[in-house]
């Protein structure tokens, strides 16, 4: 009897202590006094059970800034921690962002808290809570927010009005965010109402309140305090289009000191490089430095070598060789295609253009370009880099600001990589489709083309981050749009004038229109040439001078096929048609047109290729029918531990 009595008491204990010994929240009391001028300064006083479970170190408390007032529209509200106890003691706190509110920690990192239960009591300040109507006041108050981890045994509140004002009504919802359950009793005297709930509130239940109060009990704001609620509210609108604009400004005055190109000469049709500069100077000087890492302006490098005869070139079906000759070199050659003579060697010596030979290739296009950017870098175009640096600091200092006094919830950090992505690639695509434009086309319309287009993408991409910020379920849209479009654009600006800004120098601008000239005869139709006065008749000599300004300048298809008419005709007559040139061979089939303008059009991107890589809401009164639930209101959040 007695053994079979112990069993019994034993198994009890089993199944009680596990009970017993759970993490959650005993009581929750909220003691919460309005002022006259319509501050709340709350209480919290929250016993726990501590198991260190969840409940290591202490407990957080989430608390929203934001709310919704009488009118729908989402405010911020001020909040100041007070003072934290627990256990009657002092005890260490400290705050953090979270999104849409701050959250406050209770505890040490450093130091473990006993097991039992601990009372904590918090106490802050906060403000714009109230809600007026026409006929009445309230305080629409989430107690204990819908958001806590452990269950609440016990929730009350007890509200405590300004003397001489009397509570006229009072509701209270219970339950999970949007419930309208109404488990608690309710009771109020004079200018006090308490509150409390007649059943457990479950993890993510909550006890929310509503109080009113006689229209004259809680001063109105006054225009100075709407307007500092205003700035509150507007803040990320004021500082980001505020960093936008000055970024903007900023680029735009400098533009028009530095960053405007020389007007544009009178283009006339010509069949020799002006000044007689070297293809790769056309080249360089065309595209306002080397493009494509400087491969096109050594492949004409190359082909004019091999024209003159330094060279020759051998172009097989996996690589390219260039060989040197033993011609002299009459007199002094361009700086580039001295350098390239001087890298691959003397009589005899050849340079091998293949994945195996990739990384000696590569020292020969680096010191090629070297070469090239120490004679000629500022004489014919000016970068304006030192104010596209200034640029880019202002822009660091306004998104700073904007990080740092604005209102950027943690959850917007990931969310604006969109419009700073959208931003780069509008921007560039943009920049590159008016540069696409600008022959022909005058200084003002280039640029308009590209400003258009470059907000054109503004505005897509801040509709795309706009539904992505929707798709989050913690932000709401309406609050962060002006964050995204104001990163974006600050990002658009950038983007744009690191192209714009730069500029070419009067004798670059000069040489840019006789290069025009020149690009515009390569590419003409045969009658157009020939009705040219003084224009030179093709031959192989005349087509082989000019192609390999024709590599420089992109045009070589049209001038070889252009060749490659002529050498059909009758009047080239049978020696021309199959004319070959010592200085070339190849294995393409067809005319000499067909190989050697194939040939030339992908010279660059071989070379290229053997390079190794590199390594919840409501706007309505609280009383109303419909209109309040668990949740609403100011207040509100949620908690745990850690």
């Amino acid at each position: 009897m007695v053994v079979r009595l112990l069993i019994s008491v034993l198994l009890w204990c089993v199944g009680v202590l596990p009970a017993a010994a759970m993490e959650h929240i005993r009581s929750y009391h909220s003691d919460i006094r309005i002022a006259d001028s319509g501050e709340l300064t709350v209480a919290e006083t929250i016993t726990v059970n501590a198991e260190g479970n969840d409940i290591r170190r202490g407990i957080f408390r989430d608390f929203p800034l934001t709310m919704e007032d009488d009118e729908g529209r989402t405010v911020r509200v001020g909040f100041d921690v007070l003072s934290v106890t627990r256990d009657g003691e002092p005890e260490d706190w400290r705050t953090e962002s979270v999104t849409g509110g701050i959250r406050i920690y209770t505890g040490s990192a450093d130091v473990l808290l006993p097991r039992g239960e601990h009372t904590y009591v918090i106490t802050y300040r906060t403000d714009r809570q109230i809600r007026y109507f026409d006929d009445h006041d309230e305080l629409y108050w989430n107690v204990t927010g819908n958001g806590w981890m452990f269950r609440i045994d016990q929730a009350s509140a007890r509200v405590t009005l300004p003397d001489g004002a009397r509570v006229t009504e009072t509701v209270a919802y219970t339950g999970p965010l949007g419930a309208a359950d109404t488990d608690a009793n309710m009771r109020s005297s004079g200018n006090m109402a308490v509150f409390s709930t007649n059943r457990p509130l479950q993890p993510n239940e909550g006890l929310t309140i509503v109080v009113g109060i006689p229209k004259g009990a809680i001063a109105a704001p006054s225009a100075e305090q709407q307007r500092s609620w205003w700035f509150r509210d507007n803040m990320n609108l004021i500082i980001g289009f505020g960093g936008l604009a000055l970024v903007a400004l900023y680029y735009a005055r400098n533009w028009t000191r530095v960053g405007r190109d020389p007007a544009e000469g009178v283009m006339v049709p010509r069949w020799d490089p002006p000044d007689g500069i070297s293809p790769a100077l056309v080249n360089y000087i065309d595209n306002k430095g080397f493009s494509g890492q400087g491969w096109t302006a050594l492949s004409a490098a190359a082909l004019d070598l091999a024209v003159k005869g330094h060279v020759t070139l051998e172009d097989l079906k996996s690589s390219i060789t260039i060989r040197r000759t033993d011609k002299p070199i009459g007199k002094q050659l361009p700086v580039g295609q001295a350098t390239l003579l001087r890298e691959i060697g003397g009589p005899g010596k050849e340079l091998v253009i293949d994945k195996a030979h990739g990384e000696e290739v590569q020292t020969v296009g680096e010191n090629f370009r070297r070469a090239m950017e120490k004679e000629h870098r500022g004489k014919y175009y000016r970068s304006n880099s030192g104010y596209v640096i200034g640029g880019v600091v202002l822009s660091v200092v306004a998104l700073g600001a904007l990080f740092l006094f604005g209102d950027v919830q943690p959850d917007m950090i990931v969310v604006l990589l969109v419009p700073v992505f959208f931003a780069a690639f509008f921007g560039g695509f943009a920049v590159k489709l008016g540069k696409s434009l600008r022959r022909g086309r005058s200084l003002f319309s280039k640029i308009m083309t590209i400003v258009t287009l470059g907000f054109v993408g503004l505005v897509a991409l801040s509709m795309i981050s706009g539904v992505l910020v929707l798709i989050a379920s913690e932000l709401t849209g309406t609050e962060d749009w002006p964050v995204l479009v104001s990163v974006g654009g600050i990002v658009l600006a950038n983007v744009i004038f690191f192209f714009l800004m730069g500029a070419p120098t009067p004798l670059g601008r000069k040489l840019m229109d006789g290069i025009e000239g020149l690009r515009t005869y390569l590419t003409l139709a045969e009658k157009d040439r020939m009705n040219m006065a003084g224009s030179p008749k093709m031959s192989p000599q005349h087509f082989e001078k000019l192609l390999p300004y024709a590599v420089a300048l992109g045009v070589e298809k049209p001038w070889s096929s252009a060749f490659e008419t002529w050498l059909a005709t009758a009047t080239a007559g049978a020696a021309a048609a199959s004319y070959a040139p010592g200085w070339y061979s190849g294995d393409n089939i067809g005319g000499f047109g067909d190989r050697i303008g194939g040939f030339s059009s992908s010279m660059a991107s071989t070379i290229a290729s053997t390079i190794p890589a590199p390594k919840a809401s409501s706007s309505s009164s609280g009383f109303s029918t419909g209109g309040g639930f668990s949740g609403g209101g100011g207040g509100g959040g949620g908690g745990g531990g850690w």
